[in-house]
């Protein structure tokens, strides 16, 4: 399973701060645009969702300070828009509003699973020792429990696990493997899956086993130790891991308070008619597994449609409406109708956004802080766009004359690189290579030899054929096969390449294309969404500079910087 500053509602609600107060209650101020604020969370927020590559020359600080001029920016365009009137569009548009629900959800999940799902020291620690194990293990995976009864019971009678993987299993990869799924370690399974392989004996096989992908039986081959890294350097992918695998657990558990609290209930004959009406597909359709069947609604008469198959205190499902929301699901992701517990797993997905909608009905979620919050950004977001768009950048077009102008002032943009088609023998010292040259010149086979000799074990199979690539891919290489001709060897050439290294290469060329300049003709297209895209940037750009002028605004450059780790070295910086 699975922008923030302080609200002025058209000058409804004004901030009485005095001009030298930098904290609200919402935390310390970076700037000051008119009557709203930036403050430190709200940066913070922004800086997580900028780009986090450092930039060579550009410190941490200047970074942030550049972000911060960004939003006073956002904040000049949104107070434009509301003088606009885009407030009272935007809540008058039903099909915008609807995103209300969703906000609604996010509020509750997080309130109801991700804060209620957060791991402890202890089960962290827990986590990281399991990890220092890791298991082999073979699996038979079926649909329904019967089958993997029957198949267990074979097993306790001595039938060969190997031969009914490769007979019975749905893993798509059984048949090639008997149902090996080699070494994982604690963390790579499914939760029930792996809480039984790690328990079990070597040897010892286990009963069926549920897991949202059907019912296993594990034999367990063996188990060995494996080394980790420092628990403080493991400790944070294992957070987030956990984190994860606790919240799914706590949406199951969650889900199933619901279906009690909201009294979910099967009608049985209903289901009976429906497993007797539904039509298999064809596994040679869709490959090796099943997945999926199809309710064909002609088979059912009117009455039939009608049925409740799953009622609840405040409505119900029927078996039409069932029928059409399970065929609207794309064939790959369509379950297969294989048993009783799966179709109410389905119903109740079907069912859940308008159930979890009522609860957060019932817990007044719509009036929360961080309810109000999260819409006055998706709203004020809203308008923001609307305001470049509609009003800003309203009757911009493109001229030819800026088209053209734009593709002779980027003709690199356009142009296409050369390239060489290269085979390669990588491999570690000048001698190796240069031995190997004397044999490709006396007739040896390049392609044996490459298979054989090469250390770039991703071109062994293909004979050392590293395809077409530009310079920027393997740069050396690409430089010696620009100076010789098609068919001719070259090399050794020195290389230091990323994962092998450093080496001697020998090469033989395939082939090469020289680059060139694409027509504007030909690019035309590209060249008009790029050039649109410049105009529309620095028109917008342009306009919000225009339109600071009209606000007092106020940074305040030490609060900025104690956002800034000590140890971060700073650029020279320029005043703005």
């Amino acid at each position: 399973m699975k922008k923030a500053t302080i609200l002025v509602l058209g000058g409804i609600l004004i901030l009485a701060l005095s001009s030298n107060c930098t904290t609200t209650k919402k935390g310390k101020i970076v700037a000051r645009v008119g009557d709203r604020v930036i403050t430190v969370d709200d940066l913070e927020r922004e800086w997580k969702n900028a780009s986090r590559i450092k930039i060579k020359g550009i410190s941490e600080l200047q970074r942030k300070k550049e972000l911060v001029d960004k939003m006073i920016g956002d904040q000049v365009v949104i107070m434009e828009a509301y003088k606009e009137g885009l407030d009272n569009e935007v809540e008058a548009d039903t099909n915008f509003v609807k995103q209300k629900e969703n906000l609604l959800l996010r509020i509750l999940y997080k309130k109801e699973i991700a804060d209620k799902a957060k791991p402890t020291e202890s089960e962290l620690k827990k986590e990281y020792e399991r990890m220092k194990q890791e298991v082999h293990a073979w699996h038979i995976l079926v649909e329904t429990k019967q089958q993997a009864d029957s198949i267990y019971q074979m097993l306790k009678e001595g039938a060969d696990f190997i031969q009914l993987a490769k007979e019975r299993s749905i893993d798509p990869s059984a048949k090639e493997n008997g149902g090996d799924l080699g070494f994982f370690r604690w963390g790579k399974m499914v939760p029930e899956f792996q809480e039984v392989a790690f328990k079990m004996k070597e040897g010892e096989i286990s009963r069926p086993v549920k897991t949202k992908f059907g019912w296993h039986i594990i034999k367990l081959i063996e188990r060995r130790e494996v080394e980790q890294p420092p628990y403080q350097e493991a400790k944070m992918p294992i957070e987030v891991k956990l984190k994860r695998d606790k919240q799914q657990e706590r949406v199951k558990q969650y889900f199933e308070q619901l279906k009690k609290k909201v009294g979910f209930k099967v009608n049985q004959n209903a289901l009976d008619l429906l497993l007797s009406k539904r039509e298999e597909v064809p596994p040679d359709s869709i490959g090796l597994r099943r997945t999926g069947d199809v309710v064909n609604l002609e088979k059912f008469t009117p009455e039939e449609k009608r049925m409740p198959l799953f009622s609840y205190n405040k409505g119900e499902l029927s078996v039409e409406e069932f029928a059409k929301k399970f065929n609207e699901t794309p064939q790959p992701y369509r379950p297969r109708l294989s048993d009783r517990e799966k179709i109410e797993e389905i119903a109740f997905q079907i069912l859940v956004k308008d159930l979890l909608l009522e609860v957060a009905k019932d817990k007044n979620l719509e009036q929360s802080e961080d309810f109000k919050e999260e819409w006055r950004r998706t709203k004020e977001a809203e308008m923001a766009n609307r305001m470049r768009n509609q009003v800003i950048l309203k009757g911009v077009g493109i001229s030819d004359e800026e088209i053209k102008s734009y593709y002779d002032r980027h003709k690199d943009r356009f142009t296409i690189q050369p390239q060489v088609k290269v085979k390669e023998i990588l491999v570690k010292t000048k001698e190796e290579a240069e031995d190997i040259l004397k044999q490709l010149k006396k007739g040896a086979d390049f392609t044996s030899l490459a298979q054989e000799k090469t250390i770039r074990t991703y071109a062994k199979n293909s004979g050392g054929d590293l395809g077409r690539f530009t310079r920027a891919r393997y740069p050396e290489i690409f430089d010696a096969a620009m100076k010789i001709n098609k068919g001719k060897l070259a090399g050794p050439i020195k290389i230091n390449d990323r994962k092998f290294g450093e080496g001697y290469s020998v090469i033989k060329l395939e082939d090469k294309t020289e680059g060139r300049l694409q027509p504007l003709e030909e690019v035309k297209d590209r060249v008009i969404s790029m050039a649109r895209r410049e105009k529309d940037n620095n028109i917008y750009q342009n306009w919000v500079e225009k339109a600071k002028a009209r606000y007092k605004i106020e940074i305040y450059d030490e609060v900025i910087k104690s956002t800034v780790p000590e140890e971060t070295e700073e650029a020279p910086t320029k005043k703005g």
